[in-house]
């Protein structure tokens, strides 16, 4: 049987064709549209991972340049391509700083920039920050780990002239004498002060049962970072000589002649070997070391020879005792040989670590001078000949201005079977140490680091 179609059937199967090819052209747009909003959020996470990964690499690379360079000025290391479209930047600010904010809790901020550009045109651009404070000896003017004498092992005790305007800490029990004052926060890992009941006076008060801080047996990141191998001597009679003029050191070597008399090559100092203080700010020297930077008169061990005072940041380390035969003075320090207070005032920084004493030279004038912070990790920092029993030795005024950190406390005045050391003791913590330690300065281990979120995104 034919059955019949007319035109108005045949007009309704076309129209239903249109609108079916139109419904399909919009679900077809629908789903390209929704591809495309897939695709761009797509885009936008792998934007933001990218990002997140290049300021990690900016503040990776800060890291480590921080660690094995000098830390003395800031630093930028410059645009660099860490894949396709995707470049980091990295910056060091010494001081602390953060988003243009310095921060007075840190050492120093490393910076992270992450730049993205995608094929997409998708872009972004933020940056992050990890804020450093690296507690190190330097923090304390006086730190020890045992309150009695290398030698005679008496107890050594704080008397009634001593003032201390820096932290103090000992891993053993203080001993007070009369009504010594400290300035500033003082701690001990002892359970008690002797006497419990004295007159000392504690301006930010005392904490007892504190954690102890270890002192280490070697000068291990000096040993690693330092800027010059294969320096120094083992011969017990002879020493290295260190002096610096300005940012360099001149450097010859001493010993014993034969008819028992110190004899150094070259003669004259002017005619030694003169290196740069290292990028690192680390020195290493095997042996005992003779160290100085009289910038005020004549040098002690060769009169023809004028410094003009330290100028740098350094941290020199020895592996046996270190003898500061003269003044050691920073070039800018000021005209009494004080240090100015605040790092832009100046910038000069010395740290002198001993893996055994560090010594006050036997035969210095009557007034002398050291600006350093100061390590003895298995020693003392004391007088050269205050163990020579009958002689008489005995020097006027002692001024340091820097830190004392030394394993068991050293003697710096007796009058036991002779007079020797000094009788006047003036030390002054250099407060920029807090946060400009020298380079690679022995750590306590308790560090800080402070993160913060990205400053600015830009998409």
């Amino acid at each position: 049987m034919n059955i019949r179609k007319d035109k108005g059937e045949r007009g309704s199967v076309l129209v239903m064709a249109v609108v079916l090819s139109f419904a399909m052209f919009l679900l077809g747009l629908s789903y390209l549209g929704f591809a495309n909003q897939v695709m761009m959020e797509t885009e936008e996470l792998l934007a933001d991972e990218q990002e997140n990964y290049a300021i990690y690499a900016g503040i990776t690379m800060s890291d480590a340049y921080a660690r094995t360079n000098n830390p003395g000025s800031n630093y930028h290391g410059g645009l660099t391509e860490f894949y396709d479209g995707v470049y980091y930047d990295s910056y060091i600010y010494f001081g602390g700083y953060e988003g243009g904010f310095y921060r007075t809790d840190a050492n120093y901020t490393l910076v992270g920039v992450g730049y993205v550009n995608r094929h997409s045109g998708i872009k972004r651009q933020s940056e992050a920050y990890k804020s450093i404070k690296l507690e190190t000896f330097a923090d304390y003017l006086y730190l020890s780990d045992v309150e009695r004498d290398t030698v005679r092992h008496v107890i050594i005790r704080f008397w009634t002239p001593d003032t201390l305007d820096g932290k103090v800490h000992s891993n053993d029990t203080l001993h007070i004498m009369g009504a010594p004052r400290f300035m500033k926060k003082v701690t001990s890992a002892a359970s008690t002060i002797d006497p419990p009941n004295n007159n000392a006076q504690f301006d930010e008060g005392y904490k007892l049962n504190a954690g102890e801080i270890k002192f280490p047996q070697q000068a291990d990141s000096i040993r690693y970072y330092t800027g010059y191998h294969g320096w120094g001597t083992f011969d017990p009679d002879s020493a290295t000589e260190i002096t610096f003029s300005g940012p360099y050191i001149y450097r010859r070597y001493c010993g014993l002649s034969i008819d028992n008399t110190m004899e150094c090559f070259p003669p004259f100092i002017a005619s030694a070997p003169v290196f740069a203080i290292p990028a690192s700010g680390a020195l290493f020297i095997e042996g005992k070391v003779f160290i100085k930077a009289d910038r005020t008169g004549p040098d002690i061990l060769d009169p023809s020879f004028r410094s003009i005072g330290f100028e740098g940041r350094l941290t020199v380390a020895s592996s046996d005792t270190m003898i500061i035969v003269d003044n050691l003075i920073y070039r800018y320090a000021r005209p009494d040989n004080s240090v100015p207070g605040t790092i832009n005032e100046i910038r000069d920084v010395l740290g002198l670590i001993s893996e055994n004493f560090i010594m006050v030279g036997d035969s210095v004038d009557g007034v002398v001078y050291i600006n350093a912070a100061m390590a003895a990790l298995n020693g003392s920092i004391s007088v050269q000949d205050i163990y020579n029993y009958w002689a008489e030795n005995e020097k006027q005024s002692l001024f340091i201005y820097g830190s004392l950190a030394q394993r068991n406390r050293g003697i710096v005045h007796t009058t036991d079977f002779g007079d020797r050391g000094f009788i006047e003791k003036d030390y002054h913590y250099d407060k920029r140490l807090q946060r400009y330690p020298p380079p690679h300065f022995v750590p306590t281990g308790n560090n800080k680091s402070i993160y913060s979120e990205r400053f600015f995104s830009k998409g």
